[in-house]
């Protein structure tokens, strides 16, 4: 049986690790691998290199550990999106793809560049995460969609994410938003109106001959 003591320590060494991975995940997102150093990471953590090595014996296995984490929460927080059973659809594909963009806002392309060029390996295992794992659970939310005829069963639900994935990577940057005035929940909010919505005015008479037209009539 453990003592008092040892709890305390160990406690404190799991919070320790968790800032650890928390703060590396900001500086790693923001500035990318390349041009950070183990020194630099544990400067900004106001903890010895010494501290820091003990925990992990490279950048690397720090980063690995931090996409791990990341990963691991993400799935997380996207499947219980996806199995609340008090939302409608709609709100699913909004809660689903308004996490997704917040956090791509966090994502500089300086890590994503890195990733593809210095660690290949780690990139694709990011990329088989969000195909494997992200891509069903969207789909789950689609199926359901189309279950309840809420949905045009015409829809490729994989193309859908990929446009929206693209359009938040390419529109959720701080330079993008200053230059044009944009904050990020109101230009989120537009990405998701214009995706669901379109640009065109849809009345009854336009549905009704859509659908005349879908039965070759």
């Amino acid at each position: 049986m453990k003592t008092k003591s040892v709890l305390k320590v160990s406690k404190k060494e799991n919070l320790l690790l968790d800032r650890i991975l928390e703060r590396s995940r900001i500086l790693f997102f923001k500035y990318g691998y390349s041009r950070l150093s183990m020194d630099e990471i544990a400067e900004d953590l106001a903890i010895s290199k010494a501290t820091l090595y003990r925990y992990f014996p490279d950048k690397e296995s720090l980063l690995r550990k931090v996409i791990e984490r990341v990963e691991e929460q993400t799935f997380c927080h996207l499947n219980d999106v996806v199995t609340a059973e008090t939302s409608s659809v709609k709100e699913k594909l909004s809660s689903f793809l308004t996490f997704l963009s917040r956090f791509l806002s966090e994502i500089s392309r300086d890590f994503l560049q890195d990733l593809k060029t210095r660690l290949p390996e780690v990139w694709a295992e990011m990329e088989s995460f969000r195909r494997k794992k992200i891509f069903p659970l969207f789909s789950e939310i689609v199926a359901e969609g189309l279950r309840r005829k809420e949905i045009r069963p015409d829809l490729d639900p994989n193309l859908f994410l990929e446009i929206f994935v693209s359009l938040a990577q390419e529109f959720m940057t701080p330079d993008w938003l200053i230059k044009n005035d944009y904050s990020p929940s109101a230009l989120l909010s537009e990405i998701i109106n214009i995706i669901f919505y379109g640009l065109f005015i849809n009345d009854d008479k336009d549905k009704k001959k859509r659908g005349n037209e879908k039965k070759g009539k």
